[in-house]
């Protein structure tokens, strides 16, 4: 492969236009490129350091990279002060001294050319890892918009911002189908690199998907006129959620439900028609846990340290229970106490 200033600047200008990498950066590897092709032909440059410039005209310029010593140690590295000047008189020790060692016919063989196009694959995909992590770094506990684009029997296969992400099936919410080319919203938990990969850890079962939902919908939220005190959650079945206002004319419920329930039925349309219960806060121990069993219509609730005897007529058990044991299950979380249902 012969790299005179055409051959080098039509690769650089395909290169930007695949990767949309910025120009001197795609300069750089293309140099890496040549460095690794011409070691590869030119075996006795080894252990050197080689130095490659591209000019202006994009004219290839090939370099050993040599350091003034008092005592060669390397002659591959090294060079005495004595035989520098004698190639620049104005060298001092510890400088570098660079020899131009470009071949008068400025080629790469064929296995060279390849194996210098596996260092510069290398090279790219390092710098789209990179700027993979920089782009979601700073997006950890954010809600990603993502479109579907392929479902597997267990993974569901996304697009998030350009880039494939997988959402676990611990991670998705249980018993949804995802539809290709549906778009949702997903919660970036945390990203992680190693050496080789870089993971994006989403989901959609956590109680901290719920409320990253609702302050999107909700902007009293994020205005600190609605607190979210507590969330329970069964993923795909039911969530219950202690709410408290800041101001004491707002009703928080209302506030979450919205006018003519429409922020309410947002969110459920985001979580696959998840039931929500909004439940207003009280100091009220036995008061909770009735607000907690809604629309169950309570007779009377008797407290034994952590345990909650609940007396219920028997046409009333089944809403207090619900399904799977939702309410019970649910009610026992943000309430503390184990609840009997008599």
């Amino acid at each position: 492969m012969k790299l005179d200033g055409k051959s080098i600047q039509t690769a650089i200008m395909q290169l930007v236009e695949d990767f949309k990498f910025d120009p001197y950066q795609i300069l750089e590897i293309v140099k890496l490129w040549i460095r690794s092709g011409f070691k590869k032909d030119f075996p006795e440059y080894k252990k050197s350091n080689i130095l490659v410039n591209i000019e202006n005209d994009w004219a290839v310029t090939i370099y050993k990279e040599l350091e003034v010593i008092k005592e060669i140690e390397d002659e591959d590295i090294h060079i005495t002060l004595p035989e520098a000047k004698k190639i620049r008189e104005d060298i001092k020790i510890w400088e570098k001294l660079l020899i131009n060692v470009t071949p008068q016919k400025l080629e790469l063989s064929r296995i060279a050319a390849q194996a210098a196009a596996q260092t510069i694959k290398q090279n790219l995909k390092n710098i789209e890892r990179e700027r993979f992590f920089e782009k979601f770094q700073n997006k950890q506990w954010e809600l990603l918009k993502a479109k579907v684009i392929k479902v597997h029997s267990d993974s569901v296969i996304l697009d998030i911002e350009w880039s494939a992400v997988v959402l676990l099936p611990d991670w998705q919410i249980p018993h949804r189908i995802y539809e290709t080319g549906e778009e949702i919203f997903v919660l970036l938990k945390q990203i992680s690199k190693d050496q080789w990969w870089i993971v994006l850890d989403i989901t959609q079962s956590t109680t901290d998907y719920i409320e990253a939902i609702l302050r999107k919908i909700v902007p009293e939220l994020e205005e600190g006129i609605i607190k979210i005190e507590k969330i329970a959650r069964i993923a795909g079945r039911k969530t219950k959620i202690i709410i408290s206002s800041t101001e004491e004319k707002v009703d928080p419920v209302w506030v979450m439900v919205g006018h003519k329930w429409d922020r309410i039925n947002t969110v459920l349309s985001l979580l696959d028609w998840e039931k929500i219960d909004y439940i207003e806060k009280t100091d009220d121990p036995i008061q909770m846990i009735r607000n907690c069993l809604k629309p169950a219509q309570i007779e009377s609730i008797e407290l034994n340290e952590r345990k909650a005897i609940v007396r219920i007529n028997e046409d009333q058990k089944a809403q207090a229970i619900w399904k799977w044991a939702s309410n019970i299950k649910l009610a026992t979380q943000l309430t503390g106490y184990q609840i009997e249902i008599r």
